[in-house]
């Protein structure tokens, strides 16, 4: 896909163009904060001259379109300032044309926008320098910016155009049988041998030796206290992924699934925490009134493709911990001895002493017991911090205390006794107070 870079020959001719003429450069700064006044000049001429642009037109456009005429001004402006940053400056060229491909903004009206654009200001420019009592310094400001208006466009043009495309691919791709095969494929860590689908791979962004992540999102059965339609929260989540997941951020391939929805998504670095500040920004991981009312699990980075079904397990490991006020678990998170307990197989159950259950039944004292094992154990076994976190009289933890050691036989006093009470009173909360 084509890049822009801040070091991009063109970017430095026309910093140095504006160098060498200062009145060029004033008369581009003078049109910071006039954002509005261009895009209303634009947007006019746009609903008269384009009838594909009028039948696209709506609240959700106007406000895209809006934001867009922001960000090219500012880049413009940065641009004759020399005060542009960042490795590719035109990235929100393509956010707009992912944006516009998906909404089924004809390509040619997103390109006559751009050509009315240059017309905007063009005209702004020369109404800017006309009359000025230094003629030659005004014509040769005149000549630059004509030039550098017409460069500009057809750049952002091109950076367009190209983007487009590349989504309307994409868009066209996932609707296919290819697109669910190759997902399928990947998840169980073959790659595709077919010229057709290995192209469609890299169309998607996934390759070889990028830090790519799995995720595995199911709907909660209730949300906001209602029954949820699962069919229809997944084929939702479906959609605001490819919306809210940049192609020119992210490699990504994403599917309905038996009632959930599996995300493969790549990226040059730092995948999984680029990707959970998406989705936490997107309602993802947020218990609010705009949250996604569905639990996510997110595997560690993998740099091989072989290794994706080693991913889609730990998603579902993170998945299982996932609950409406923590709805996003990362693998890499999850505590070990969470993660033992949780996984604990027959036998271990079986070792579950008799005592423990005898602790949970006792005297209707079990989970006024329970909580104080906890909170001895996170206050490093001081019975005064423990009495000020339950908020009881230190009395009563020493009571607790010894409660305990007549029922289970362990003084909970001792790390080792502590250990094996805590082991064996989760183990009993995770799996169940029936006997195994």
């Amino acid at each position: 896909m084509m890049a822009m870079p801040a070091g991009d020959p063109r970017l430095v001719e026309w910093g140095e163009r504006f160098r060498r003429l200062p009145l060029a450069r004033e008369v581009v700064a003078s049109f910071e904060g006039k954002a509005q006044e261009i895009w209303r000049g634009t947007f006019d001429l746009l609903r008269k001259e384009s009838p594909e642009y009028r039948n696209a037109v709506d609240d959700e456009f106007t406000a895209e379109s809006k934001s867009h005429c922001s960000e090219l001004l500012k880049a413009i402006v940065a641009i004759a300032t020399g005060r542009l940053k960042g490795s590719d400056p035109f990235a929100f060229v393509r956010r707009h044309a992912e944006w516009r491909a998906r909404h089924d903004v004809p390509l040619v009206a997103s390109l006559h926008a751009y050509r009315l654009a240059h017309k905007t200001y063009w005209t702004a420019t020369r109404g800017a320098l006309a009359g000025r009592s230094r003629r030659k310094e005004a014509h040769d400001a005149l000549v630059m910016l004509s030039d550098f208006w017409i460069e500009l466009f057809e750049a952002v043009g091109a950076v367009l155009e190209e983007a487009h495309a590349a989504e309307e691919a994409q868009i066209l791709a996932q609707n296919t049988r290819t697109y669910a095969a190759l997902i399928e494929d990947l998840l169980q860590g073959k790659e595709p041998t077919d010229p057709e689908v290995r192209q469609l791979q890299t169309l998607c962004g996934i390759r070889p030796g990028l830090n790519t992540t799995v995720a595995i999102i199911r709907p909660f059965a209730v949300d906001s206290g209602r029954p949820v339609d699962t069919e229809v929260a997944v084929r939702s989540i479906v959609r605001l992924l490819q919306e809210v997941l940049p192609s020119y951020g992210f490699g990504k391939l994403v599917a309905q699934r038996n009632g959930e929805v599996a995300a493969i998504v790549s990226g040059d670095r730092d995948t999984v925490a680029r990707l959970s500040k998406v989705l936490v920004s997107h309602g993802f991981g947020c218990r609010s009134a705009n949250s996604v009312g569905a639990g996510v699990g997110l595997s560690l980075e993998k740099a091989d493709l072989a290794r994706l079904p080693e991913a889609v397990t730990e998603a579902r490991i993170a998945l299982e911990l996932a609950r409406p006020g923590h709805p996003l678990v990362s693998f890499a998170e999850i505590e070990l001895n969470d993660f033992i307990i949780r996984h604990a197989d027959k036998a271990a159950l079986r070792l579950i002493p008799s005592w423990a259950r005898n602790i949970h039944e006792a005297n209707g004292q079990g989970d006024d017991l329970f909580r104080t094992i906890r909170a001895f154990a996170e206050c490093s076994l001081n019975v005064k911090q423990t009495a000020r976190k339950l908020g009881v009289h230190t009395n009563t933890v020493y009571f607790r205390l010894n409660q305990i050691k007549k029922h289970s036989g362990v003084d909970p006093r001792t790390f080792s006794g502590m250990s094996c009470l805590l082991t064996a009173l989760r183990l009993l909360e995770a799996h169940g107070r029936e006997p195994h």
